[in-house]
């Protein structure tokens, strides 16, 4: 399969869409072989695709994985667990009916027969599949396929990091073995979770399961899980009899789990082995590898068995899981594998990272229903109000959230979430502000205004003999009418940005210092403007002058017109009508 390439300025408000191309699965971590030193990369963006959609981003997870040696059909068992978990969602969690579509091709994670390697890195399926658990809770599921050890292309540092980031992303971890549980099997897993901190129990990996295909040994133990539980026990069995070596390998296997169970599967049979156009329908394998899967797949997925992801003591959401995987990433990059202490500030630092990703989520759905985008205009102040609440009902989530690491540790990560919110805060003023039709309606309305004004100003000169002062007041117009023309232009072409923006930052200085001063000298039009404030900023406090005292300064209508380019001793005084509000412009 090719690699999945998404935009990395991902939007995470994702519309579920018709979509005609099949699913698939998506490369989130690609192994660069032609690299020396085969680094890994990380898809940031296609991971954000699948785990921060809406519709599963706060939904608590399970990710089953599937690591081993490769060309050992791991990718062709993955596709009947996706069967199984389709057949869930179509019928609501039930069981009822063959899950299983024995005419049916299989189809999903790409696999095929023969000797070389197929997957490349690591894969998910494209979305989680929605399942109810014990508690009927919506829980989601998340399917991980591995590249495959061992094979002529792979070092075994490539081999020993793939295999720990599936281990350590999975709640589950089926470890993909043949014909039996070997000596050299062990021994590859201790190498693969050597990274792991055993004395900490808060990074506990939690379910490893040996699957052991084409078992030839039924006599001795049956198929299925209570076969395989007693071979896993003699294998990991420990005896004073043993070397020291391999005892100290059996320790530390049952220290890094908190679970370890073992099945067995038969063969499939010949057809799937040897015929090169073999396409997974089921009526070309044997019966007893049908009723292993009936056996394995439900006690692995039904929603009453499901393990989800625990870390700390707490169960994981796909929105902290990004943070997770892009922490373990960080710590995989260098050359040599990472030490315990290492993996255990990772997994401290990817913790608090989550809970400011949850609180960080939180604090955003809030705002939205309360001043989102569908929502009308706030004033300023209820907007704070607004602020405050959810900012402290984000904070109040941060503090109650399993953290490792300690109160010190955890400071750094609270003062993140404060700059994560205030910056989103600022978005939302801006978004506020952009509802206000009074505020986004000045820049015109008082641009005509002035225009209507200096027009009647003029004819009154033209009327008494002053035409050189008319003529003032023409130029005047002119461009007034200029600054208005291009001013629409800006706004509804998209050109001219910052013409627009210097004509709205000289028409709010020409209100905050004349107009809204002078409001009391304006009669109606005065009380029109009181009004405008009023509705705009209802609660803004009052500017204060260098001295921090209530700005009181005003200019008269003498040098209000002066600056304008007239003079207003030619007036009538009924050019000025008395106040007809008894509110002043202090008051606003």
């Amino acid at each position: 399969m090719g690699e999945v390439y998404v935009d990395r300025n991902v939007d995470h408000d994702f519309e579920e869409v018709s979509n005609p191309v099949a699913p698939e699965a998506v490369r989130i971590v690609e192994v660069n072989d032609g690299d020396a030193d085969h680094t890994f990369s990380l898809n940031e963006a296609a991971l954000e695709k699948v785990l921060l959609d809406k519709r599963y981003a706060d939904k608590k997870v399970a990710v089953i994985g599937v690591a081993g040696a490769y060309r050992k059909g791991k990718s062709f068992l993955l596709n009947f667990f996706l069967r199984y978990l389709e057949a869930l969602e179509r019928n609501d969690g039930q069981k009822e009916g063959n899950w299983m579509q024995p005419e049916t091709p299989l189809k999903g994670f790409s696999w095929r027969g023969g000797s070389e390697r197929e997957t490349n890195g690591i894969l998910i399926w494209e979305r989680p599949f929605i399942v109810k658990d014990l508690h009927g809770e919506e829980v989601a599921v998340l399917l991980m396929d591995t590249q495959g050890a061992f094979d002529s292309q792979s070092t075994v540092k490539d081999c020993a990091t793939i295999f720990a980031l599936s281990t350590m992303i999975s709640s589950v971890q089926i470890y993909n073995l043949t014909q039996n549980i070997q000596e050299d099997d062990l021994q590859h897993l201790q190498l693969f979770t050597e990274h792991v901190p055993i004395h900490e129990p808060s990074v506990f990996l939690q379910s490893l399961i040996f699957l052991v295909r084409d078992w030839s040994f039924p006599y001795e133990a049956e198929f299925g899980f209570n076969g395989g539980q007693r071979t896993l026990e003699k294998r990991l069995q420990v005896s004073d009899k043993q070397h020291p070596e391999l005892q100290q390998l059996r320790t530390h296997i049952r220290a890094c789990f908190d679970d370890i169970q073992c099945f067995l599967m038969p063969h499939p049979g010949l057809k799937v082995a040897t015929n090169p156009n073999f396409d997974g329908k089921l009526t070309d394998i044997e019966p007893e590898f049908q009723h292993s899967l009936h056996a394995l797949i439900p006690r692995i997925l039904d929603g009453a068995n499901l393990v989800l992801k625990d870390i700390n003591g707490g169960k994981v959401t796909c929105r902290e899981l990004v943070e997770y995987f892009k922490a373990y990433m960080k710590i995989f990059q260098g050359q040599e594998l990472p030490e315990p202490k290492s993996m255990l500030i990772a997994t401290a630092e990817a913790n608090n990272l989550a809970a400011v990703s949850s609180a960080r989520a939180l604090y955003s759905r809030n705002m939205e229903e309360v001043c989102g985008g569908d929502k009308p205009y706030m004033s300023t102040s209820e907007l704070g109000v607004e602020h405050e609440r959810c900012r402290n009902e984000a904070i109040r989530e941060f503090r109650n959230a399993r953290k490792m690491g300690g109160a010190d540790f955890s400071m750094q990560f609270l003062d993140r979430l404060e700059q994560d919110i205030g910056e989103t805060f600022e978005n939302f003023k801006k978004s506020n502000e952009g509802k206000n039709l009074f505020k986004s309606m000045r820049t015109p309305a008082v641009l005509v205004s002035m225009m209507i004004v200096d027009y009647i100003i003029q004819q009154f000169f033209y009327l008494i003999g002053c035409d050189g002062i008319a003529g003032i007041f023409s130029s005047v117009f002119m461009i007034v009418l200029f600054a208005l023309s291009a001013w629409a232009y800006s706004r509804y072409s998209g050109n001219l940005r910052e013409v627009g923006g210097h004509v709205d930052e000289a028409v709010n200085w020409l209100w905050r210092e004349f107009i809204s001063p002078n409001t009391q000298y304006m009669g109606a039009l005065g009380g029109a403007v009181q009004l405008g404030e009023q509705l705009q900023n209802a609660s803004q406090p009052a500017r204060t002058d260098q001295l921090g005292l209530p700005c009181t300064r005003t200019y008269t209508p003498v040098a209000w017109c002066a600056l304008v380019g007239g003079t207003a001793s030619s007036l009538p005084r009924s050019a000025f009508p008395s106040v007809a509000s008894s509110i002043t412009s202090s008051q606003l």
